[in-house]
């Protein structure tokens, strides 16, 4: 068993010498091609990262299979249960680093793709300000001021004859709304990785705890079983205050998207709590 050990956990070390090789050399060339690629969908930029996701799956696919392979079918003597255990249980941690490491990788891929959504948001004000007072009535030529910034075709009235004037919103203008949200999920992004961030922190309290639990099944020391069952209860209370804090967290991330949201599209304001609550029920957050 101490062999074959060894051998996996080298495996894994030479996979994620890999893994951190090819993924550092990637990411600064999608920065680099996000920046350049001028298609408004950057199609090529998502081609190349979904290359580069193909095969860190390709590696942790590889690993899993080694690992199911070698480990969980390894043919252990009779009476070795509590060694092979440990041994699987070894190699499984070693198997939960590279995953973690790869998670982290994703992470840093994913964050490649910054549009910058303030920019195309700043050129909708900027065109409303040059507008705004230059829209004349179709009927006797008088200033019809565009009060807001509108995303949709409205009918005006002229103060001056009582025409209803079709104000029409320009490409950018009626893009509006689908960027307002964008804007707001890139404004609290911070939030939503605190929430998201938490899985892997129960993850990882989760298997130190089971870890700590397994080492108890041979210690003879009363003082070192009383020190560990202590700290044993320590994780588990920290796993539970995570598992509690998770909704709170994603109600607090919501809260500030759509605060945000509503800020950039105030006229969609009643819409937009409509669409808050609902996701309030649909994570069972109350």
């Amino acid at each position: 068993m101490q062999e074959t050990k060894e051998r996996f956990f080298l495996f894994i070390e030479k996979l994620e010498d890999k893994l951190k090789e090819f993924a550092d050399a990637a990411i600064p060339e999608l920065i680099e091609l996000n920046n350049a690629d001028t298609d408004e969908f950057k199609r090529k930029y998502h081609l190349v990262k979904s290359g580069v996701l193909g095969q860190l799956e390709i590696i942790i696919k590889k690993a899993r299979e080694v690992y199911e392979d070698k480990i969980t079918y390894f043919p252990y003597p009779e009476g070795k249960n509590s060694a092979f255990y440990q041994f699987r249980n070894d190699c499984q941690n070693r198997l939960s680093e590279l995953e973690e490491l790869d998670r982290a990788y994703r992470t840093k891929i994913e964050d490649t793709f910054q549009e910058d959504y303030e920019i195309k948001y700043q050129k909708i004000l900027d065109e409303y300000a040059i507008i705004q007072n230059k829209f004349k009535c179709s009927q006797c030529g008088s200033p019809v001021v565009i009060d807001k910034l509108y995303f949709t075709t409205t009918y005006i009235s002229c103060a001056s004859c009582g025409t209803r004037n079709t104000f029409e919103p320009s490409t950018q203008a009626k893009m509006l709304e689908h960027l307002g949200r964008d804007l707001a999920e890139q404004r609290t992004k911070h939030l939503l990785k605190a929430y998201e961030e938490i899985p892997g922190k129960m993850q990882e309290l989760y298997l130190k705890g089971h870890k700590m639990k397994l080492s108890l099944i041979h210690e003879k020391d009363k003082n070192i079983i009383q020190q560990k069952n202590i700290q044993i209860q320590e994780i588990e209370k920290a796993h539970k205050e995570l598992e509690e804090k998770s909704p709170q967290l994603y109600q607090k991330y919501l809260r500030a998207m759509f605060d945000e949201w509503n800020k950039i599209n105030p006229d969609m304001q009643q819409e937009h709590e409509k669409f808050y609550n609902r996701l309030l029920i649909d994570h069972k957050i109350h």
